[in-house]
């Protein structure tokens, strides 16, 4: 690291400059606020970034260029080359438009400074689309690289204006709007997803790379300087008093151990700063289950005064990301038992006497939520050995989490969160003995090693884990649902069926209703009218014309039989002639040839004009393959008004031996409110009425799961009812 970066001061700088904590900057640089510091680097580096884009597309047209005229024949390679100059000339006839796009989304990194910017496009329940994937995957090896190559200058500049943030009264660590991630973000929003190819664009941003970093070195010179006119000092040397003097505060809040002054967050804070950030003010649920942690802390009070001082934050994250990489947690009776003793047992190894030192404040809520969480995750599910360590050891990066984003326990669900509950769902209930479901187990210990081997901190490893896990489901999903769907639709059509039937039951009995009847009259009800009026429900409904018209026909059958029985003569068979036609037609729904329709007429006939002895017929009873769906007695109607179960909702079938097997609600009758279970792979395993399938959940034959919002909604409502409650 050169003198001159350290001192605020360019390389040729007069060789007795003084160091910046000593020196006086000018009255009207420390005059400045900090909106109009950050408002003068921007125009500075807009200045001298922005040619880049136009440096950059003429740079990649003249290789094109040359590699089209040093190519022969009609390759393949040729065409895409030919395709590129036709989109880079484009590019370069629209360049304006992509210097605006530019310094629009740099323009946004230091709106919202001293915070970082927010994801683009993105609301609490999006996956990254196809643009930002892409974006990311050819995007953040070459801000890596970047980063890498001026990490030492960055690290000066990020110290000056984590002093800079602390005038704002801000805590925590502030993002620096000209970190390489966000130059490279900036270029790929300038030229998208819609401008160019992915290979173009991958093209480009090559080329961008090679020219930031001719010019990044002198822009960060540049801007160490400014901050260094302007009174930032850096942020944990060993000028720390002067810096507070400097500031405002007193010289005697200094103490022995200068090392403690960084303690509320690493940074120069004015005296009396003590203002939570807006997103603190702006997290209900957090704030409630970090108070409710913070009473339980109230009660271990003697064991944290006994301690001579807290851990630094710089301190507390070096030992989680140790715990994070070294995946070894002590065991304890609970997940915050469990990351406390292994921060203390990390901490013993850099030789830091956990008898001195104690977790502060912020450190000590943050683990007893994130441990109530796991706990709550980990009592309500049902996990194998390995899933329930794995998920101990997730508890890691999300205590990071808890610490930097106050947020993260709000209903809005973001990335992280979403992620952690499809992976509690993937791992609960697990079937050894289906291949679908250890697929699925296999999946979520692949996203729960990526995010453990992730650079502690990267909170970009969520969103793209959650990207993967969609893809990895997306073909598994289509195909269960194809099972489901023709499961459920002959089902539904099964169902219909018997609806029809039940009612033409219901019919035909109200009309026989202990009634002496002729034979053929009872057997035509029987059969061919019973029959007639299922297909009229099924095909037009019972508010039909047709459905009424093959009731009227059933009660003039009787109504015949009636006058017949009392000698009606001739008005017997004016009424029979008049009802020839739809007898005919029931017959023929009955698939009667015309031949057999005549002769069962014929016979309904004679019976009509001889004497013929009447009795009470019985209805036929359905054959053992038209047996009902359902049981005759199921309440269909409080079935159907029952609400306690939607579809989608998940089951857990407990087996015999340990971690069962996962079920899933696919679809709901509209008839009879039935609930139709399938297994991962979209396979029928129990058709039940909600009051069965309640009274399978309360024996523990079935465990539910929260039928909306996800296994950590339902986790993090409960803490905070009992939170609130307390």
């Amino acid at each position: 690291m050169s003198l001159a970066l350290l001192s605020g001061h360019p390389q040729g700088a007069g060789v007795g400059a003084m160091p910046v904590s000593t020196q006086g900057p000018g009255d009207a640089l420390r005059a400045e606020t900090p909106a109009q510091l950050m408002e003068g680097i921007r125009r500075e580096a807009t200045a001298r970034l922005l040619p880049l884009l136009g440096e950059t597309l003429r740079s990649e047209r003249a290789r094109v260029q040359k590699s089209l005229e040093a190519a022969t024949g009609d390759s393949p390679a040729r065409a895409m080359e030919s395709e590129d100059l036709a989109s880079l000339t484009v590019l370069a006839a629209e360049l304006i438009q992509h210097e605006q796009k530019w310094q629009k989304a740099l323009g946004e990194v230091f709106a919202v400074w001293p915070d970082p910017p927010v994801a683009q496009g993105h609301d609490a329940y999006s996956l990254l689309s196809d643009d930002e994937l892409q974006a990311q995957l050819i995007g953040q090896p070459v801000a890596e690289a970047l980063d890498r190559r001026f990490e030492s200058v960055r690290d000066i500049i990020d110290r000056r204006l984590h002093t800079l943030a602390a005038r704002l009264q801000y805590r925590g660590r502030p993002s620096n709007p000209l970190a390489a991630r966000f130059l490279v973000e900036s270029f790929l929003r300038a030229f998208d997803a819609g401008d160019c190819g992915r290979r173009l664009r991958a093209a480009l941003l090559r080329r961008h790379e090679a020219l930031l970093d001719g010019e990044l070195a002198a822009l960060y010179g540049w801007c160490n300087t400014r901050l260094a006119e302007a009174g930032c000092a850096l942020a944990g040397d060993s000028d720390q008093a002067a810096l507070i003097a400097g500031l405002g505060g007193s010289m005697d809040a200094v103490p022995a151990n200068k090392t403690r002054i960084w303690e509320t967050g690493n940074a120069v804070a004015r005296a009396g700063a003590g203002a939570s950030p807006a997103s603190r003010l702006e997290a209900p649920r957090g704030n409630l289950l970090r108070r409710h942690a913070r009473r339980q802390r109230d009660d271990r009070r003697a064991e944290l005064d006994a301690a001579e001082r807290s851990f630094l934050r710089d301190e507390f994250m070096s030992t989680l990301a140790l715990l994070q990489a070294d995946r070894l947690l002590p065991p304890g009776t609970s997940h915050a038992a469990r990351l406390r003793e292994g921060m203390y047992m990390v901490a013993g190894g850099l030789g830091i006497d956990r008898r001195t030192v104690a977790f502060d404040a912020e450190q000590d809520e943050a683990m007893t939520v994130v441990g109530a969480l796991f706990d709550r995750l980990a009592e309500r599910h049902t996990l194998g050995p390995a899933a329930r360590e794995k998920l101990a050891l997730l508890a890691v990066p999300w205590l990071h989490l808890a610490l930097e984003d106050p947020q993260l326990f709000e209903p809005s669900s973001p990335p992280a969160m979403q992620v952690l509950s499809l992976l509690v769902e993937l791992w609960d209930g697990t079937d050894g003995g289906d291949a679908q479901s250890l697929e699925l187990q296999t999946l979520a210990d692949r996203v729960a090693d990526a995010i453990l081997d992730a650079p502690h901190g990267d909170g970009r490893v969520f969103a793209a884990q959650l990207a993967q896990i969609d893809a990895a489901l997306a073909a598994g999903r289509r195909r269960a649902e194809a099972v489901e769907r023709r499961t459920w639709q002959a089902l539904r059509g099964r169902e219909r069926l018997d609806a029809a039937r039940r009612q033409a039951s219901f019919e035909l009995q109200r009309r026989l209703e202990g009634r002496p009847l002729l034979p053929s009259v009872a057997g035509f009800l029987d059969v061919e009218w019973r029959q007639a009026l299922a297909q009229a429900w099924l095909r037009d409904g019972d508010a039909s014309d047709r459905y009424r018209e093959v009731l009227s026909l059933g009660d003039a059958l009787v109504e015949s039989d009636g006058l017949a029985a009392n000698d009606g003569g001739s008005a017997v068979a004016d009424r029979l002639l008049g009802m020839l036609p739809a007898l005919r037609d029931c017959c023929a729904q009955c698939g009667a040839d015309p031949a057999a329709t005549e002769a069962r007429l014929a016979g309904l006939v004679a019976e009509h004009a001889s004497p013929t002895p009447r009795q009470v017929h019985v209805p036929t009873a359905p054959a053992g393959d038209d047996a009902p769906l359902l049981p005759d007695d199921a309440d269909l109607v409080a079935g159907l008004a029952d609400t306690r179960f939607s579809e989608g909702q998940r089951f857990v079938q407990p087996g015999a031996a340990g971690v069962g097997r996962t079920l899933r609600l696919a679809w709901r009758s509209s008839l009879s409110g039935a609930c139709l279970l399938v297994n991962a792979s979209g396979t029928r395993e129990l058709l039940l009425m909600p009051d069965a399938l309640q009274a399978m959940i309360d024996s523990g034959h079935l465990q539910a799961r929260p039928p909306n919002g996800g296994a950590v909604s339902e986790a993090l409502s409960t803490l905070a009812a009992r939170a609130g409650a307390a």
